[in-house]
């Protein structure tokens, strides 16, 4: 074999091993990172595989080079007849991304030398739910809600019902903004007066309704749920909590005073710091102390034992989470363990939250001047 002929081969193979590798980190290793190190990535490991070293996968004989068919890895991320392995409980990887992984296998497996995998940094994720919300352009002619309305039965070829007759509307408006029916004489002075002026008297009655106490207290309900109130403790012991009243009569109020929402969510995670009257202020901050409470942890226990320093964990990661699944939308419990699959949280952003309320406790405390004992008095 003369000189020239042995460089060309050693170019020709420096060449394709070069390229076999640039295939990787651009076509399987992306894959391998998003799909799979999740499960396979630091111990412990799911079937004590881990890929963070991908050369393993060679060393460990389940890629055998230059043949993808008696592969172990191409074969459970294969689809057959519908049907796939790997990954576990999730969709398949796609057309492409298994063409990918047997076009490198077959070119044989070059791995770059100490090359690591590493999960998508959360930073790099293009989170669907942190974009900007898009504007509209809304015709200026028509309110915006009936344009939308408009726009989505027309694009179902639907066409909207006839209006309602009066009592009807009367009833459906009464219902909607207080939760309780109309009385028989307000539908009457409604009728009468609807068939006289219908856009001034339907105009009138949303007023007169917004107005009644009685709008607070039937959608304070609803933000109630979300901020999971209860007026009793949870857990194995479920004992009354009597003077949880307070917060409740906060959100009915500020429901009926139309507070505006940024302060609303303000007084209620720091009302005690930044609210404008500190005594109301603590009161917002119940929305912090209105889940469950694990009595036997925190009081029976205490956090002398494990179990005690256990349920203290638990009640701040209560109200972290909370905080962040109402106001953010986002969860972040799982972030306790590892960073969170689906939510730009990684560990450490949740610790620093977790730290926000390592220092909150649980407590009656004093409310407008009076002891916990004059409130329950008061209440009943």
């Amino acid at each position: 074999m003369s000189l020239r002929f042995r460089v060309f081969v050693i170019l020709w193979l420096t060449f394709a091993v070069a390229k076999a590798e640039s295939v990787f980190e651009s076509s399987v290793a992306p894959v391998l990172a998003s799909r799979c190190l999740s499960c396979h990535g630091a111990a412990p490991t799911q079937g004590d595989l881990s890929l963070i070293q991908p050369v393993e996968l060679i060393e460990s004989g389940l890629v055998v080079p230059g043949d993808a068919s008696a592969s172990r890895l191409f074969e459970v991320v294969d689809v057959i007849d519908g049907q796939h392995e790997m990954p576990k409980d999730a969709a398949p990887l796609k057309r492409e991304e298994i063409a990918a992984i047997r076009s490198w296998i077959d070119s044989g497996a070059a791995v770059p030398d100490g090359f690591t995998l590493t999960a998508p940094g959360i930073a790099d994720r293009n989170w669907w739910s942190l974009r900007p919300i898009a504007s509209v352009e809304v015709p200026q002619q028509v309110h915006p809600v009936d344009w939308l309305v408009d726009r989505e039965l027309e694009k179902r070829g639907l066409k909207a019902a006839k209006q309602a007759d009066a009592r009807t509307l009367i009833r459906r408006l009464t219902y909607d903004l207080t939760g309780l029916p109309p009385s028989p004489e307000e539908i009457d002075r409604f009728e009468k007066e609807f068939e006289l002026d219908s856009e001034a008297t339907w105009a009138s009655a949303v007023d007169r309704l917004l107005a009644d106490p009685g709008f607070g207290e039937k959608w304070g309900q609803h933000w109630l749920d979300v901020a999971r109130y209860a007026e009793t403790h949870g857990y194995d012991k479920d004992k009354p909590r009597n003077n949880a009243w307070p917060y409740r009569d906060y959100v009915i109020q500020s429901f009926n005073d139309d507070k505006p929402y940024d302060e609303f969510v303000r007084e209620q995670i720091a009302g005690d710091v930044v609210g404008r009257d500190p005594s109301a202020g603590i009161v917002a901050t119940g929305f912090l102390a209105a889940g469950p409470w694990d009595l036997i942890g925190h009081v029976e226990v205490g956090e002398g034992k494990l179990d005690g320093r256990i349920a203290k964990h638990l009640d701040r990661d209560e109200m972290a989470a909370a905080v962040f699944n109402v106001f953010q939308s986002t969860t972040i419990q799982c972030a306790q363990c590892h960073d969170h699959k689906f939510d730009p949280i990684s560990s450490q952003d949740y610790y620093r939250v977790h730290a926000v309320f390592a220092a909150v406790d649980r407590a009656d405390r004093v409310y407008a001047g009076l002891s916990p004992e004059q409130i329950t008095s008061k209440r009943n």
